[in-house]
């Protein structure tokens, strides 16, 4: 097969291969060495292609698709340092395991060291961070396609692998397009997923805790079908999607480490976002049994069961010696901070209102994506019983405060026919606003609130910070001097400066309006500490 045949054909055989493993969409960046796969993309009816010119919100947006839809997707770009904008979502979506398929084009080797243009060692850019990498020069034998049908398994986590990236890396040489014709096609194998009841004999307790961390909605309904006749305390995180659920403990922050010691400790998901309650594991590792099928993080607790929730079956249950006196402390502390916060959240101008104005208009089926830093601190410190069944969702596989704008317009894209809300800090919502060049090539409703704070305010809680530092808030707090509604002039999009009684007022009306809506909202983080601090003397 010589090079006019195969910068034809082989990306279109490429290309078939993915439409075959139902991969549906296809985030692409703009290049020159990328142009025989980004030909073949769009040509291809069943794959839906979206341009993005900036590679690093490109890979966010499409790790948003993924989060939502539960199946890889396509990120294309050319050659070059192109390719390592891609790596802060290749980490998240490591961590978070997400899959994605990464695909970089790349010159032949005999290029590389060269000084040829846009030329470097793309093979293991990213190796720490994906489930498995194939390089690729142009083919001459069916096997090769064979080989890139193993290594898309590996993203979706077929044969109960780990799911997440895996890299494509495929060497073009020129002339990069003409019209050659000749294929190369497959059979595709079947993929069996091992399925198989695993009895988890408890041992004795008496003291027995439930704690759940990040949770997708579909894996949320499954451990609670396990968990909801078990009379056991759960401290759930606000990512676990199970805060809607009866006997569920929200405000844990404030008292999980001034409670007697449990003797049993059941985990489900991703760590949690508490500290107090990180604390808490880490003091009580020996009696933790963490219920995880994907595992690939070494853990805090002593006792790893890989398995789905779906999958277990709980054995020799007894609640004769359960201690009631620890489970009513429990109770009663949880009732006593939800007497406090109800008063506080009254309180103008600081997060909590923000987020009790959106929650209480939050209603079934709609979508919000938190971001990290101080929002989802405060949703998860803040926030109480949830009224309805709403998905969340979060990018806490590696916390960044990168790509968030970007990831929540990939859920939003998929979700478009639903309402759906970005809670996001200024900073982090300046540091992606390349995200909304891709609303050239899409259409989307999402309402994004920007808590404006004057900065990264959340430094102000560091041990360090009340220390005299030298120029603290010019290199911590990094107060902005750009204004939000300039960015949402730059991009045509709808925009309002709110107060939280306002927000609350409005947000119902505003989230029904098409498109992306920002809401800038002002709050005083100096309130916010103090009422942390209230809640914390209860």
């Amino acid at each position: 097969m010589n090079t006019k045949t195969s910068n034809i054909s082989w990306p279109k055989s490429i290309v078939n291969l993915l439409a075959k493993k139902n991969i549906k969409y296809a985030c692409i960046s703009p290049g020159s060495r990328n142009t025989p796969l980004t030909h073949a993309l769009i040509k291809q009816k069943s794959i839906k292609c979206i341009s993005h010119i900036d590679e690093r919100s490109s890979a966010f947006f499409g790790l948003g698709i993924s989060k939502k839809t539960n199946s890889p997707i396509i990120i294309l770009t050319t050659s070059g340092t192109a390719t390592a904008n891609l790596l802060p979502a290749i980490i998240e979506a490591y961590y978070s395991m997400t899959p994605l398929i990464i695909i970089t084009a790349d010159r032949p080797k005999r290029l590389l060291n060269t000084g040829e243009n846009q030329t470097i060692d793309q093979t293991n850019i990213y190796s720490s961070y994906i489930r498995g990498m194939l390089d690729i020069k142009v083919p001459n034998k069916i096997s090769i396609l064979k080989k890139i049908e193993n290594i898309i398994d590996l993203s979706i986590g077929n044969h109960n692998n780990i799911p997440g990236p895996v890299h494509l890396n495929i060497r073009f040489d020129e002339p990069l397009y003409d019209s050659s014709k000749q294929l190369l096609d497959i059979n595709l194998s079947k993929n069996i997923m091992i399925k198989k009841n695993i009895t988890f004999k408890l041992p004795k307790f008496k003291r027995p805790l439930i704690v759940c961390g990040e949770l997708s909605y579909s894996e949320s309904k499954h451990v609670y079908k396990l968990i909801k006749n078990l009379d056991f305390p759960v401290f759930a995180d606000i990512n676990s999607n199970l805060r809607h659920y009866k006997n569920i403990k929200v405000f844990y922050d404030y008292y999980c480490n001034n409670i007697k010691k449990p003797d049993l400790i059941i985990r489900f998901g991703t760590k949690p976002i508490s500290k107090s309650l990180n604390k808490l594991l880490t003091k009580n590792k020996k009696n933790t049994y963490l219920i995880h099928p994907h595992l690939h993080f070494n853990d805090n607790a002593k006792h790893i069961v890989r398995a789905f929730p779906q999958n277990i079956l709980l054995k020799n249950i007894s609640y004769k010696n359960l201690d009631d006196n620890w489970i009513n402390e429990i109770k009663n502390n949880e009732k006593n901070i939800i007497k406090k916060y109800d008063a506080l959240s009254k309180t103008k101008n600081n997060e909590i209102s923000i987020i009790t104005s959106l929650l209480n208009k939050l209603t079934k089926n709609e979508h919000l994506f938190i971001g990290n830093s101080s929002p989802i601190r405060s949703f998860n410190k803040f926030t109480g019983k949830l009224k309805s069944n709403i998905k969340i969702f979060s990018n806490r596989g590696a916390s960044g405060i990168d790509g968030v704008i970007s990831t929540a317009l990939g859920i939003s894209f998929i979700n478009n026919k639903s309402n759906n809300f970005l809670v996001i800090g200024d900073i982090s919502f300046f540091h992606d606003i390349n995200g909304f060049h891709v609303l050239k090539s899409i259409k989307t409703n999402l309402t994004i609130i920007v808590i404006n704070n004057n900065g990264g305010q959340i430094f102000s809680t560091l041990d360090y910070a009340n220390k005299n530092i030298e120029k603290f808030d010019e290199f911590w707090i990094t107060p902005q001097k750009i204004k939000i509604n300039n960015v949402a002039n730059l991009f045509s999009l709808k925009y309002l400066k709110l107060t939280t009684k306002k927000l609350k007022e409005e947000i119902s009306k505003i989230s029904k309006l098409k498109g992306v809506k920002i809401i800038e909202v002002e709050t005083s983080y100096s309130l916010d500490i103090k009422i942390d601090k209230e809640l914390s003397l209860v």
